[in-house]
């Protein structure tokens, strides 16, 4: 994803909270929200406290952040409640005055104080959204340490459990993961059948952190097409590739431990970019997440999982802030 993208995805998520806070409260208050469908043992168990992960997003100078899911035993699991259950959740862990670890780049950054949960103090929510009568709770904060130096737009991670590890690995030079990235998606890409050419006439972007799978940083090549912005049609061909790779200590050279790749008409294609990595499950080894997304659609997270050979996903976000009609 460029840069544009991401500020553009960053600012919208900013934007829609401002036009939905003003949307016509009587029309969001003139019937009673739908009760989702909860299977029995799917709700989340409140009374245990259970840690949470939250994403908080938006401008640096009035940012969001919203609950992802709840951390128990080792595993993320999907935050299932009814509307009176977000409610207590709200009162929990989204009340003002509240300050949790802020983590970016697998560490701790600083720490996210809450200026105003869901419903606090006021039986309007925070915000509202166009025919939905049950949200997610999103909570008004603001940021201390190194995060509050941040400009325009802000994406980290945070939560109420003490996350992160530091890992040792071996150094890379920019040039070294460049040229890494571009051999391992050369080669992943005419496994796929994408003309080289096709590869370089995309807009490319390499990353490599510890995540202690090995004494080698892990690499994430990202190729997408600069066209897929602003596109004639949405029938129109568009290509991406995003590869992760790792070296273990026997291994000569990297090679590919998670391929996402995409050749075909743009309004079925699906886009993932990097967002983060962090030990959310405590097992010693990085999660990486990823941001996903369709054309013109709803955003999500996507955590991926070391399995001890590649990189799987292991859970994903929901796509959609309203609660009504489902909770899956």
């Amino acid at each position: 994803m460029t840069l544009v993208r991401v500020t553009r995805r960053l600012a919208w998520l900013a934007t829609i909270l401002t036009v939905a806070a003003g949307c016509d409260k009587a029309h969001a208050s003139g019937r009673a929200a739908r009760e989702p469908a909860i299977a029995p043992g799917e709700t989340l168990d409140l009374a245990a406290h259970p840690d949470i992960l939250f994403e908080v997003f938006g401008d640096a100078n009035d940012p969001r952040m919203i609950p992802l899911a709840a951390i128990q035993n080792g595993t993320l699991r999907r935050i299932v409640l009814p509307s009176q259950g977000w409610r207590r959740f709200d009162t929990m862990y989204l009340h003002a005055g509240t300050s949790y670890p802020l983590y970016d780049n697998g560490l701790a950054t600083g720490t996210v104080e809450i200026r105003r949960g869901m419903w606090e103090g006021s039986d309007d929510p925070l915000y509202s959204l166009p025919g939905c009568h049950l949200l997610t709770p999103l909570a008004a904060v603001r940021l201390q340490g190194a995060a509050a130096r941040a400009t325009f737009t802000v994406e980290y991670l945070a939560s109420t459990a003490q996350l992160g590890r530091r890992h040792e690995a071996k150094t890379l030079s920019p040039d070294e993961v460049s040229r890494i990235a571009r051999d391992i998606a050369a080669a992943t890409a005419k496994a796929a059948g994408i003309r080289s050419t096709t590869l370089d006439s995309l807009d490319f972007h390499a990353i490599a952190f510890p995540t202690g799978v090995s004494p080698w940083p892990t690499i994430i090549a990202a190729f997408i097409d600069p066209a897929a912005e602003n596109p004639a049609s949405t029938s129109v061909n568009t290509t991406h590739l995003l590869v992760i790779a790792d070296r273990d200590s026997t291994a000569s050279a990297y090679h590919a431990t998670f391929t996402h790749r995409v050749d075909g008409p743009l309004q079925s294609a699906t886009f993932r970019r990097y967002f983060d990595h962090l030990d959310v499950t405590g097992d010693g080894v990085d999660e990486i997440l990823l941001e996903g997304w369709q054309f013109g659609g709803d955003t999500y997270l996507a955590v991926m999982g070391w399995n001890g050979a590649s990189w799987q996903q292991v859970y994903r976000t929901r796509a959609k802030w309203c609660l009504e009609e489902q909770q899956r």
